[in-house]
């Protein structure tokens, strides 16, 4: 068996990289920017007002001294100033006439008469409540760069830009197997020692989180001329997630048949717990992960490792788990690293509690936490306080 972070150095340095594809803005929500962007020009492009208010110059001002205007600014609009215009009204996001340098807002004012308005300031500084011209972005800023994911943030500045198209990763095409002669599907009615398929659901969850919806579901029984068929199917996708049939029984076949298919094993079976009879291996571009078939072990291989491989894969960064203290005590007998369902607590600073559950069978075990937390191998108790890792669902 290897450790917990020779597995997921392996998974990493296994991953290929996606191809980037070109897609309309409004298609981009939620993928993974594969392209630096710059700034097609100065940000803001002119010298803008930031207050309604009246635009003037700072030198000479006096706030004694009643000014004139005749003309108002708004947004979408531009003026040039008539010879011996001192000020204009202007509205915010207006661009302020050349010959300007300062907006007071119409909090600062009083009015004498129309077209004729004098200032509570007792002084004025140059351009104040005006954003200048260029200090958001200058042209040819990169703005942002590759391997980003495109939130409404970054959608509302790619606008913004001009960018109506956008190079983006391509998603990969996935492929479930869900496999077990226990093992029933959600319409039908189990026999007595028959159990229902969750771990698809767990695979398709996790992927949607990253935007992908799988090819194809499959769910199969440990009968090796069908695993065959449906491993080989799967194979023709970029990844083949598989939920079982990788444990030392009898009817474990999935090592196997995939060694028969000429699949290279990278690892099997990893010092974590739940988790530990992981698979995972390689065919040419096609990466395929065996993951345990207990629902709580899918939980956690699949946050652990899959992620990491479709993190690398989509151009993302590589996660940083949290380090925050545990709340209470824990102790484990074994010398294996442990993953648990956590609570934050945030009744004393924020701290990790361990949430109790029965195993990796447990079909409540993740319910209600709010992501897992590890004991490492190398402790057998871990004191309240402590620091450890602490990764959000």
């Amino acid at each position: 068996m290897i450790s917990l972070q020779e597995a997921i150095s392996l998974v990493v340095s296994h991953t290929e990289s996606s191809s980037s594809e070109n897609l309309s803005l409004s298609e981009s929500t939620g993928r993974i920017l594969a392209e630096s962007v710059l700034a097609d020009r100065d940000y803001p492009p002119f010298p803008r007002a930031t207050m309604d208010g009246f635009a003037l110059r700072s030198e000479g001002f006096s706030a004694d001294r009643i000014y004139s205007y005749e003309r108002e600014v708004s947004a979408g609009m531009s003026l040039e100033l008539h010879p011996g215009e001192e000020s204009v009204r202007i509205m915010t996001g207006a661009p302020v006439p050349e010959g300007l340098n300062a907006v007071i807002k119409v909090e600062d004012s009083i009015e004498e008469k129309k077209g004729s308005v004098r200032f509570r300031l007792p002084s004025l500084k140059e351009n104040l409540n005006i954003a200048l011209k260029g200090e958001d972005l200058k042209k040819g800023q990169v703005v942002l760069p590759g391997g980003q994911k495109i939130d409404a943030s970054t959608l509302s500045l790619l606008a913004s830009l001009g960018k109506k198209t956008v190079q983006v990763s391509r998603l990969p095409k996935v492929h479930i197997v869900s496999t077990g002669n226990e093992v029933v599907s959600v319409e039908k009615e189990p026999l007595p020692w028959q159990i229902r398929d969750s771990n698809s659901y767990t695979i398709r969850a996790g992927l949607f989180k990253f935007g992908i919806l799988p090819q194809k579901t499959t769910l199969v029984g440990d009968e090796e001329s069908v695993l065959r068929e449906s491993l080989t199917e799967g194979l023709d996708s970029d990844i083949l997630i598989l939920s079982g049939g990788v444990s030392m029984g009898n009817y474990d076949l999935v090592p196997s048949v995939l060694a028969d298919l000429g699949v290279e094993q990278i690892f099997h079976k990893i010092m974590i717990k739940p988790g530990k009879p992981i698979w995972f291996g390689k065919k040419k571009t096609t990466a395929i992960f065996g993951l345990p078939g207990n629902p709580f072990s899918v939980q956690v291989c699949f946050r652990i490792f899959v992620e990491a491989y479709l993190r690398k894969f989509s151009g993302l960064p590589l996660e940083r788990p949290l380090l925050l203290p545990l709340a209470g005590s824990r102790k484990k007998k074994n010398k294996l690293a442990e993953f648990f369902p956590a609570i934050l607590d945030s009744s004393s600073g924020t701290k990790v509690a361990p949430k109790i559950f029965n195993g990796s069978g447990d079909v409540t075990a993740g319910l209600f936490s709010e992501g897992i937390a590890l004991h490492p191998a190398e402790r057998e108790e871990l004191a309240d306080g402590d620091r450890i890792e602490f990764r959000f669902w």
